[in-house]
């Protein structure tokens, strides 16, 4: 910071200007609080997840030096790997130091690269290491965080039993069939339980790193990086973002002929018997199957579909918000935008208004 800033001006009043700048702001720092962070490194994870976290702590150094906030805090980062050489990761090589010679605050895992649920499965399979050395590390942290599939390996050493944590949407389905003792909530963008953090989908290694800016930061400097990236700092949930058709549902019979089903009567009441008939199967099972494969019943699996075709049409007609309540199976435009936004956190007006397609 020293040498960082100077005043222009006559010479006495420069001198003594910039003398108190760094006395006041160079003490402030010195006496800055330092939180550790740690970010896990291994092949196959996905290098935007590792980097960019580290990039969003720079900047918010930057941003705390120039902007005194009133909890001064410094973030130094690492890569940390239980691996013992090192390696390179889509083109990235990681110099990392053994987690076991370093004493993170935080822990931070990446996500895995994946294309399907096979591949991160795979992945789960060759990070044996990770997992026992995440169940030795103890009451070492204050937080383990994980970002989108990372919430897998964390889940996958069993350390998630009991507690709440959010993951990629579009691996909810996978997530609750291989991990039933976790609570998922895969709407929410993080979620903290206790000493562990979770972010949803991909790029929530951004709204990840943001928290603990402002845990550690304070609002006012987790808002300010937030500007810097041109990020919402607002945003809370992967709802408007989630499309059920993508979830991995390990292709469940009952479930895939139920989708069909539902996805061809959209428009038109739909009642559980009817479509327990068409499954060939009890409402029990029916429900059972569903709560199982995709955490939650069948009339809020329709109601899902049905607001997914209502974004569709808002992104991409100008249809009236009466013309969609209909296509989408409901007669009252305000129950149906009351569903919508329970669904997305967004009115169907703020919805069109922010993905609505300009042409």
């Amino acid at each position: 910071m020293r040498g960082a800033i100077s005043f222009d001006g006559p010479a006495p009043a420069r001198q003594w200007l910039n003398c108190l700048f760094h006395v006041h702001f160079g003490h402030c720092m010195s006496a800055a609080k330092p939180v550790q962070i740690g970010i896990l490194v291994y092949p196959g994870c996905l290098p935007s997840s590792a980097v960019g976290p580290a990039d969003v702590f720079r900047i918010a150094n930057t941003l705390a030096q120039i902007r005194p906030a009133r909890r001064r805090v410094v973030f130094n980062v690492e890569w940390l790997s239980v691996r013992r050489k090192n390696f390179a990761v889509g083109g990235i090589s990681f110099n990392h130091r053994p987690l076991r010679e370093a004493s993170p605050d935080v822990l931070l895992l990446p996500s895995a690269y994946h294309d399907a649920t096979q591949d991160l499965a795979a992945v789960l399979q060759d990070t044996r290491d990770e997992q026992l050395a995440l169940q030795n590390l103890g009451g070492r942290l204050q937080l383990l965080g994980s970002a989108c599939s990372g919430t897998c390996l964390v889940a996958e050493a069993g350390l998630l039993d009991g507690h709440r944590a959010t993951t990629s949407w579009w691996l909810g389905a996978f997530f609750r069939n291989r991990y039933p003792l976790v609570a998922l909530d895969a709407e929410q963008l993080v979620v903290r339980d206790r000493s562990f953090l979770s972010s949803g989908g991909i790029t929530s290694y951004f709204d990840l790193a943001l928290w603990l800016v402002g845990h550690f930061g304070g609002e006012e400097l987790r808002q300010l990086t937030a500007r810097i990236l041109v990020i919402d700092a607002q945003r809370a949930s992967q709802a408007p973002y989630i499309a059920s058709a993508m979830i991995q549902s390990e292709g469940h019979v009952l479930i895939e002929r139920a989708r069909r089903w539902l996805n061809e009567r959209l428009d038109k009441p739909c009642a559980l018997p009817e479509l327990a008939a068409h499954c060939h199967t009890s409402q029990r099972t029916l429900a059972r199957r569903f709560q199982q494969v995709l955490g939650c019943t069948p009339v809020a699996y329709l109601q899902q579909l049905r607001v997914e075709r209502a974004r569709a049409l808002l992104e991409s007609t100008q249809l009236s918000l009466q013309d969609i309540t209909g296509r989408c199976g409901y007669e009252d435009v305000s129950t149906f935008s009351k569903v919508f936004k329970r669904r997305t956190q967004l009115t169907p007006r703020e919805y069109r208004s922010r993905y609505c397609v300009r042409v």
